[in-house]
């Protein structure tokens, strides 16, 4: 209780003096001069949640290095984003204001409706980020007593909501620094802690794991390469920085503490392998804590869930309160996003305390974020067909829609979804190129 008093306070103390006296711009894109530095560590942390440690090590009891078919596709992905796109989207977003990521489809294509839709996707897209990152924080933390599912749910909610108030996404940003340095830290000294017996390292990569199978491999490959294109967070990163050069360097860097914190989770999920077979693959990481780690190690534990909770929720929870204020027409934004943000904790908590399915969240919200993906780099390539771009959204949709009927939540989503995008752009309407 002494660490997670400490460290909550911590948070609210800096995010506190970083609100003081700011401007609206401050407050819904950081002052638009952050550096590479503080890109980096928001990018990572934004990345790394407690879903993340679920997710990883479940798919590595799974697959074993199998996955590392999502992390080379993801490391694609964000090289020619961070070297393409994100000085472009800095430039743009410097020179015409851009606060939503449907700002830049909007002002590309000269469309209200691209701007409009585009951001009520990225609503839909980063709220299943919002319940995935409080479910699996709560349910974390509620398998080690320390509280009950819904207090879990509602002290963290509140606490993210107590920041967000305060200093929005400057923040976001700024705690994110902090965050990123417990998760790597902590993670690595749990990892070695887990691994001190001799031969332990060659023993789990001589195990024999089941084979992945080549649908799945497409679809994490897809998924990987295609989903930052997608999520809103990496736009407003691009938003906030002081610079093309910030934004190029920071997205570029956070690949390697990504990478180095996905060999770690594969580690711990190959680890409970050697020791334990017929898990469901949610629980491996919970199994690796409970069974592996020493108590005396529960302080930091918890402080790294809280930490990876928070890092993630905070992102999520700001870019679908800011998506929504761009699309109503109001006066006040900062108070508007406030007032969003409340009722958005409110309803998240709610839906978190009957929705716990971590693995399906965690499945339809990634194929949600192709339906985007494809449309958003179309316009990156400086197309301006309005309709084509609508057409690309509305075929992802209808192919998400139709890969739930098919398979249900299951990782062939991105296939269905990246083709009903690409269908999309068959269509072509008489204005712009």
């Amino acid at each position: 209780m002494i660490y997670i008093a400490t460290y909550i306070a911590l948070l609210l103390i800096i995010t506190f003096l970083a609100g003081q006296g700011k401007s609206e711009d401050d407050f819904l894109v950081a002052g638009r001069s952050n550096s590479a530095l503080r890109i980096l560590t928001s990018k990572f942390a934004g990345a790394i949640g407690v879903a993340t440690f679920i997710t990883y090590t479940g798919y590595a009891y799974e697959f074993g290095v199998g996955v590392f078919a999502l992390l080379i596709g993801s490391v694609f992905g964000y090289s020619v984003f961070a070297f393409w796109a994100a000085p472009k989207i800095n430039q743009l977003s410097a020179a015409h204001q851009f606060t939503s990521q449907g700002d830049l489809p909007g002002f590309m294509t000269d469309s209200t409706s691209a701007r409009k839709i585009t951001n009520w996707v990225t609503v839909l897209i980063q709220f299943f980020w919002v319940l995935l990152s409080l479910v699996g924080g709560a349910k974390v933390i509620a398998q080690f007593g320390l509280f009950s599912y819904p207090l879990a749910l509602l002290l963290t909610g509140s606490i993210v909501l107590a920041y967000l108030l305060l200093s929005g996404l400057k923040a976001v940003i700024i705690t994110d620094m902090i965050q990123a340095i417990i998760i790597l830290i902590f993670l690595i000294l749990i990892v070695n802690n887990l691994l001190q017996t001799p031969g332990s390292m060659e023993a789990i990569f001589e195990l024999e794991v089941a084979s992945i199978k080549p649908g799945q491999i497409v679809g994490l490959l897809l998924y990987g390469g295609l989903s930052v294109y997608g999520m809103a967070d990496r736009y407003q990163l691009c938003f906030a920085a002081a610079n093309k050069n910030a934004a190029k360097w920071g997205m570029a860097s956070a690949i390697i503490p990504v990478v180095l914190v996905a060999f770690l989770l594969m580690l711990i999920g190959l680890n409970v392998l050697r020791e334990t077979s017929g898990l469901e693959s949610d629980l491996v990481f919970i199994h690796a804590m409970v069974h592996q780690l020493s108590a005396s190690w529960y302080p930091i534990l918890i402080t790294l869930f809280f930490a990876g909770l928070m890092s993630s929720a905070d992102t999520s929870v700001f870019a679908v309160s800011a998506h929504i204020t761009a699309n109503l027409e109001t006066d006040n934004k900062v108070k508007t996003v406030r007032l969003v943000t409340v009722g958005l904790i409110v309803v998240s908590v709610v839906i978190a305390l009957f929705w716990k399915n971590i693995v399906e969240i965690t499945i339809v919200g990634a194929a949600l974020r192709l339906v985007l993906a494809v449309p958003m780099i179309y316009v990156l390539l400086e197309k301006k067909n309005a309709g084509r771009y609508l057409a690309s959204v509305l075929g992802g949709s209808v192919g998400l829609f139709a890969g739930l009927l098919a398979f249900g939540a299951d990782p062939k989503l991105a296939i269905t979804t990246l083709l009903g995008t690409l269908l999309g752009m068959v269509y072509r309407s008489r204005t712009g190129k």
